[in-house]
């Protein structure tokens, strides 16, 4: 397998030490990339066979040709991808041009009749070669496009429409001066004439070949390179320049490039690179193989490949002008090579994406040896572990470790190791061995319990038991004190230590549940608890922590590693600490190491930190530099005498140079991508960023962030802050979107920032404004109209309440005067019923809702011989229908004993005197004999005769009209017999003509059936059955006409 080139640049400006990667991108269009460039936001585009590709370091985004969709590329196949230095993006496509529209995030075509092939931007113009269709200049403000091609008829077109990819630079421009150089010849345009003079080989020693290759112009002397020559000529002059160019007077010429403002140029030929000072040859440079493509990598420092083989050439210019030259071999075939913003060398092509960084790892392996977990332990500058033969100890100055103890070969030994300060050397697991001076292992104690914690002094040695408490040997006296078995101390120290470390006569023991013990050792027999810290609520400075990892001393604090919560200072008046919130990869600390007075090594779950008090910054190496293993253990780094640090893995030692970490120090350009709307479904609409509202139906704006940077994308962060709304910044981690909703209507404006990996601010601060536009319902002219809705409604209520109280007087004022009606009406009536001629009599008038006229009475005569009924019924309602009743009864009084239809006929005369208008009376009138019944009737509804004798009913109806209507009416006359038993049954219209809720009529046929019923029954009877028919006709409905009913029957004297 073929290693990775590597390429060393030894300058200031550029230094350059570290292998080419493959960039992988997912979700890329294709990995075959034809052309890569990078904009001045920091985004790399990238063409391929399959698609454009815009990348941010973290996330790629595609676009792909629409041929119905005018808005996309217009094809897949990316030849060309240029930025300007406007920041515009312009692409070129099998079929033409397209410009990149960042607010639309869309794209503008520009037709071409061929692929563009090459691509040229000076001024305010960008131009575009093209195979078979000329050169299209167009305006980099208004877009306008010009052409410039072969024109049989026009002698001042273009000798030619045609370039092709042999050509490397067919456009040079010098003032209004357009230089082109097609495959077949030479052409010299004014820009503002639009005239071309054509310039061939023969006819000029500029021209040395029709197939013009390059065409450079540099210090007003003009480079026309050839496939059979370079010509030169100083245009200030107008004349050729034949100076000893070497092989470059008849030579293929690949490339022509400008080098240094001095007039330096290079000239690519077949086999080798010729360097020009004013048109004289200076310097040559053999290549193995023809390079033809120039990128320039810095104003000093140039890379001269090929787009068919890996060889190549790196010129650097030195201080003093010298040229010098480098060979060396790209690691793949480039097509396109850009240099990023953050001094990264990319080169695209067939087999994927390269770059190589300004960053060297600074993790290098410096021990290949496998260190079992647990048998390995450290003092402040050296490393012990257990071997195969014995104890072992490394610092650093030998390449190879040092055998300080032989022991005896055992078949498994998950022994553990601890060294003191002073370098005796404890195996232990549930017993405590010492190596003595002879190398012999001596047993100072076992316990039950296996050991998980050793800690040794002068003359003490404190021992952990895992989960059960702690103990003290006694290296002078050789005797065990077992704090476990003082009830009180055990109660007091926590069962077992995660870790120990001892200062002077305190001795500190962290606790993986508990937290942190200060305990006063001065009698370590009998030790004294000074205090358990823990968090407390009332002093900010408290230990907020209950599981500690390791400890360690450094600048005369003591240093805490917690599983969870950071790392904490002691400095005796309390702690402070310092968490991922400060630039630590991870709060779960692994191991402390001093470096030196003012930096202090840290290991955690996330990776290596250096933390530097001096400069308030903290350095992280993670597993993009190669750290990506290690040991969870507070043995696992160790520092070393020039403050970098050694970090113990399964597979060796590993050493971080702390001279080689990398500072970030890229400043990107924080980019809003896109805004969507988002409903109360939760569904998104995208939105233009120049007119952002959120509305009651959509009241979530989400904005979608980027800061595009290639060295650590994925650690960016984000704040953001709204204008007048925010008093500080807010923290958006790394969320790449900012959500925003419940915010009271009106307009904002948001203000985002980013940060590297390390705190490194955006150069610049992105804005949007947005409006969060209120519901209908809560708009000014809303409440404008809840106003004036409120103000009429108001006028209605006053209007109403006027007119409510007007209704109500006058509603007093007719129920009054119907009271006064009805009891009129009552008054009317008879008070006493007569009883003569055996006559058994029941009357009643169920009045209506509005007074009307019915009426009836009862006239006895004077020699008891006979009676007359009197039932009517006055047109009109209230007052009138009263004033009609109390003629009518006023007529009757005093009635000479006549006939029924003589008595109407008098007093219809009476009434249509009087005149009163349209009102009329009708009338029924019934005079009664021992054993007959005398009948007339004035348009009232028929009276009903039962026979007792055979229970049938006869309706007796009279025509004629109303009293009061013509005066000399005549009225008609009806006897028949009225025997024992026999009823008469008067009513008015109110009841067969009672209308249910329904609308539907009672009828007389109901009434006709209801007397037959009945008929045998008393007078009373009788009535009450008809009126308890027009009560179950009616339901709750009141009546709407008075209803009358007078029963009259026959008794039998014996009753």
């Amino acid at each position: 397998m073929k290693k990775s080139t590597t390429i060393f640049w030894f300058l200031s400006s550029f230094v350059f030490s570290e292998d080419f990667k493959h960039v992988s991108i997912e979700n890329i269009s294709s990995i075959r990339a034809l052309s890569a460039t990078q904009d001045s936001s920091g985004f790399v585009w990238i063409g391929t066979d399959e698609g454009l590709n815009r990348y941010d370091g973290y996330l790629n985004k595609i676009y792909r040709s629409n041929i119905f969709d005018d808005k996309t590329i217009s094809g897949n196949r990316i030849w060309i991808v240029h930025t300007d230095q406007q920041n515009t993006v312009w692409v070129g496509t099998d079929r033409g041009v397209c410009y990149y529209n960042k607010e639309k995030d869309d794209f503008t075509r520009i037709e071409t009749g061929s692929r563009p092939v090459h691509v040229v931007e000076h001024g305010s113009y960008v131009f575009f070669t093209t195979t078979n269709d000329g050169v299209y200049r167009i305006s980099k403000q208004t877009k306008e496009v010009v052409r410039y091609l072969f024109d049989p008829l026009d002698p001042f077109s273009l000798s030619s429409s045609k370039f092709s990819e042999i050509q490397k630079k067919p456009i040079a421009i010098s003032g209004d001066v357009l230089w082109i150089g097609t495959t077949n010849g030479l052409n010299k345009t004014n820009m503002k004439t639009g005239q071309t003079k054509r310039l061939y080989s023969g006819k000029t020693d500029l021209v040395k070949s029709d197939t013009v290759t390059s065409v450079v112009v540099v210090n007003d002397i003009l480079y026309v390179g050839t496939t059979e020559g370079l010509g030169v000529s100083d245009l200030a002059f107008g004349a050729d320049l034949n100076r000893e160019r070497g092989r470059a007077n008849n030579s293929y010429i690949a490339n022509v490039f400008k080098i240094n403002n001095a007039g330096a140029v290079g000239v690519a030929l077949v086999n080798e690179i010729l360097i020009l000072e004013e048109g004289l040859l200076t310097q040559r440079v053999k290549t193995n193989k023809p390079l033809n493509e120039v990128t320039k990598l810095t104003r000093e420092q140039f890379l001269i490949t090929s787009t068919t083989h890996t060889e190549g050439l790196f010129l650097t210019i030195g201080e003093d002008g010298k040229i010098f030259h480098d060979k060396i071999e790209t690691p793949l075939i480039a097509k396109s090579i850009f240099v990023d913003k953050e001094d990264g060398v990319w080169m695209a092509g067939d087999a994927g994406l390269m770059r190589a960084g300004n960053t060297k790892s600074p993790i290098t392996k410096e021990l290949d040896i496998i260190i079992k977990p647990g048998q390995f332990s450290k003092t402040e500058k050296e490393l012990f572990f257990l071997g195969k033969n014995g104890v072992f100890s490394y610092r650093g100055i030998n390449k190879n470790p040092t055998l300080i103890y032989k022991t005896k070969k055992r078949k498994k030994d998950n022994r553990k190791i601890y060294i003191s300060n002073n370098k005796e050397v404890y195996l232990y697991d549930k017993k405590l061995e010492k190596i003595n001076k002879d190398g012999e292992l001596d047993v100072l104690v076992s316990f039950l319990l296996p050991i998980n914690n050793v800690l040794s002094t002068e003359s003490s040695v404190f021992i952990s038991l895992k989960n059960s408490g702690i103990a003290h040997y006694n290296s002078k006296t050789k005797t065990l004190t077992d704090y476990r078995k003082n009830r009180l101390l055990s109660k007091l120290l926590p069962p077992g230590a995660s870790s120990f470390h001892i200062d002077k006569d305190t001795l500190w023991v962290g606790s993986d549940e508990r937290g942190l013990y200060q305990v006063n050792v001065v009698a370590p027999e009998q030790p004294k608890v000074i205090k358990h810290h823990t968090y407390e609520k009332s002093n900010e400075r408290s230990f907020s922590s209950s599981s500690v990892s390791c400890m360690t001393q450094h600048s005369n604090n003591l240093i805490v590693g917690t599983n969870g919560d950071g790392v904490f200072i002691y400095d005796k008046k309390g702690f402070d600490r310092i968490t991922i919130e400060h630039g630590l990869p991870s709060n779960n600390i692994v191991s402390l190491s001093s470096s030196s007075d003012s930096t202090l090594w840290v290991l955690t779950n996330g990776g290596l930190a250096l933390i530097d008090w001096s400069e308030k910054n903290i350095s992280v190496i993670s597993q993009d530099e190669g750290l990506t293993t290690f040991y969870k253990d507070k043995n696992a780094t160790i520092s070393s005498v020039d403050g970098n640090v050694r970090v113990v893995s399964p597979d060796g030692l590993y050493k971080v140079n702390k001279n080689q970490l990398y500072t970030n120090e890229y400043e990107a350009m924080v980019v809003i991508e896109s805004v969507q709307l988002i409903d109360k479904n939760n569904k998104k609409h995208n939105t233009v960023k120049t007119n952002i509202k959120a509305t009651h139906t959509k009241p979530t704006i989400k904005i979608n962030l980027t800061a595009p940077a290639i060295y650590k994308a994925e650690k960016t962060t984000f704040s953001y802050f709204i204008e007048g709304y925010h008093n500080a910044w807010v923290d958006n981690g790394d969320r790449r979107y900012v959500e925003l909703q419940g915010l009271d209507p009106g307009t904002y404006t948001i203000k985002i920032k980013s940060y590297n990996s390390d705190g490194y601010e955006s150069k610049n601060i992105a804005t949007a404004s947005f409006q969060v536009v209120p519901p209908w319902w809560e708009t000014w002219w809303a409440y404008l109209l809840y106003a004036s809705t409120t103000l009429a409604l108001f006028a209605y209520y006053v209007a109403y309440q006027k007119r409510a109280q007007a209704k109500a007087t006058e509603d007093k004022r007719k129920e009054e005067e119907l009271e006064e009606a009805r009891q009129f009406q009552l008054d009317m009536l008879p008070r006493e019923t007569p009883d003569d001629l055996g006559l058994d009599i029941s009357a009643a008038i169920e009045t209506a809702s509005e007074v009307g006229g019915d009426y009836y009475d009862y006239f006895p005569q004077k020699d008891k011989q006979s009676l007359y009924v009197v039932v009517g019924d006055a047109t009109g309602h209230g007052m009138t229908a009263g004033m009609m009743v109390s003629i009518t009864k006023a007529g009757l009084y005093g009635i000479p004993s006549i006939p029924p239809n003589d008595i109407a006929k008098r007093l219809n005369r009476v009434i249509k005197n009087i005149d009163l208008g349209w009102n009329r009376m009708a009338f029924n009138m019934a005079r009664f004999w021992e054993n007959k019944v005398e009948f007339t009737s004035a348009a009232m509804p028929p009276v009903y005769h039962y026979h007792s004798s055979t229970g049938e009913v006869d309706e007796v109806l009279l025509g004629g009209l109303p009293l009061g209507s013509i005066k000399d009416e005549t009225f008609a006359l009806e006897e028949f017999d009225f025997n024992i038993g026999d009823s008469l049954v008067f009513i008015s219209d109110g009841l067969p003509e009672a209308e249910n809720s329904q609308g539907e009529m009672l009828g007389y046929e109901a009434v006709f059936n209801c007397v037959k019923a009945n008929g045998k029954e008393s007078a009373e009877e009788q009535k009450q059955a008809l009126l308890d028919l027009g009560s179950a006709w009616l339901g709750e409905l009141r009546n709407q006409d008075d209803i009358t009913i007078v029963v009259v029957k026959k008794s039998n004297p014996l009753d």
